[in-house]
């Protein structure tokens, strides 16, 4: 099939305006490997530490640094990212992250929680371990995403954007396998801007660890590159007034 000058021109003009896609990794240092080496300043996170006993840290091995508890080890590779709650502890490994305009955005990781306490608790008093044990038991992990500049142990709905996970795992004879995540976060970064991803955990009844490894946020982006359309339209509008004085010749 042979296509005339108006056709050709029409799609030319269709391609233009389709907007540009392109895929972003939004994430550093998802799989915790950028030290090679047991490490509490982990490369692209930021930890938050609050009560008696507990840690966060890019952890190798399959005993616990700060608890001496045993966990599955890493994911994939030698390190995974570690939250290590004795007891009266809080704990959130965090990292911010900004993006433009997406039309999707999925959230993926593996993780595990190992419990040493009977059940899992969630209280009201959100990440906070130093309510009364004996009344407000709180013994929880949970998983979010937040607005930029949020306290890093708020659970306040004018800073969690997305609830992604909150529970965890009932006792641990031995150590608990990594469970595979996946959430969709379009919606919530539909507009870009700043954002924080956390994972966190409290403690006030006995020793919690929360285990992540593979963390990836992949983003894709569809804005349209403005000068270049603009540019190949100008273009068009040339090519079709040439092809209107042939015509009219």
């Amino acid at each position: 099939m042979k296509l005339n000058s108006w056709a050709m021109t029409g799609m030319l003009i269709m391609a233009a305006l389709s907007p540009a896609t392109q895929a972003a990794e939004l994430i550093q240092n998802g799989g915790f490997e950028a030290h090679g080496a047991d490490n509490y300043d982990i490369t692209g996170w930021q930890s938050a530490e609050q009560g008696f006993f507990g840690s966060v840290l890019a952890q190798s091995g399959t005993t616990t640094e700060v608890t001496g508890n045993t966990t599955v080890g890493a994911y994939q590779g030698n390190y995974y990212g570690l939250l290590d709650n004795y007891g009266l502890s809080g704990n959130a490994l965090f990292q911010s992250f900004s993006t433009g305009a997406v039309s999707s955005a999925i959230l993926s990781f593996q993780m595990f929680v190992n419990n040493q306490n009977a059940s899992s608790h969630v209280d009201t008093a959100g990440l906070d371990y130093s309510v009364d044990a004996t009344d407000n038991p709180n013994q929880h992990v949970r998983v979010d995403v937040l607005r930029a500049g949020s306290d890093p142990f708020s659970t306040s709905s004018a800073d969690v954007l997305q609830s992604l996970y909150l529970g965890g795992a009932n006792g641990v004879l031995s150590a608990n396998n990594y469970i595979n995540y996946q959430f969709d976060l379009t919606s919530s970064l539909a507009a870009g801007g700043n954002y924080v991803l956390r994972f966190a955990t409290v403690a006030n009844q006995s020793s919690l660890q929360l285990g992540v490894d593979n963390v990836s946020i992949n983003a894709i982006s569809a804005v349209p590159e403005a000068d270049s359309a603009a540019m190949l339209l100008a273009g068009l509008g040339l090519m079709a007034a040439v092809v209107r004085r042939r015509h009219n010749a």
